[in-house]
């Protein structure tokens, strides 16, 4: 079976579910490996062009494919899964989320930009220059502790949102969930992050 047959999500599917044909699960990893891979290394290194630490960042994206590739293939094997969007997309998710775990272990290895991308969306019109630097000496930082206090769900739902730049109809098919239910978690998680970045890092809204 060609590659860009196998990874079609419905023929993905099917080959998951039926573990008699092993010959066609490892033809379908080989292909994932074949075709995603690099892109997936590549597309990290470009997201994170700035930091000092390449060779890691490397080693570390490359564990995370692996990792996130463990996860996706247990998921498929739970009763209800369903592989919606593009098997790419999928996969770079779960890779993704994987490499985050990695940043949250590590954090003082790397310079997380992201975590700056959302502030500034958090609070619409921009983020003081040096409220949270002034009280902690890392913006990334107290960001990442203020997503850590978030509940999990919500939690992944922005991070997919600002790092993997993940629209909510993708988000929910990829967790499974109506795209208003994603809505209505983000709109909670904004909210929350807000109070949590007010009252534990005394970091206000320009103006307030």
């Amino acid at each position: 079976m060609e590659c860009e047959e196998i990874i079609q999500p419905t023929v993905a599917m099917e080959v998951l579910r039926r573990p008699e044909k092993k010959h066609l699960q490892a033809r379908l990893f080989h292909c994932i490996y074949a075709l995603f891979q690099g892109s997936f290394l590549s597309w990290i290194l470009n997201k994170y062009r700035h930091n000092q630490h390449r060779e890691k960042l490397w080693e570390d994206a490359k564990d995370a494919f692996q990792n996130g590739l463990s996860v996706f293939y247990l998921k498929s094997q739970q009763t209800g899964f369903t592989l919606k969007s593009s098997l790419k997309t999928t996969i770079y998710s779960y890779g993704f989320l994987q490499l985050l775990a990695c940043f949250k272990k590590e954090k003082h290895a790397y310079g997380i930009k992201g975590y700056m991308d959302c502030l500034e969306l958090i609070f619409e019109d921009g983020f003081l220059e040096k409220e949270c630097h002034d009280l902690m000496n890392d913006r990334e930082h107290c960001l990442m502790e203020a997503l850590n206090m978030l509940p999990k769900k919500q939690r992944e739902i922005l991070l997919m949102k600002f790092f993997q730049k993940l629209k909510s109809r993708q988000i929910a098919e990829i967790l499974e969930v109506s795209a208003g239910n994603i809505d209505n978690e983000s709109t909670k998680a904004y909210k929350e992050l807000r109070e949590i970045l007010k009252l534990k890092f005394n970091i206000k809204k320009p103006g307030q």
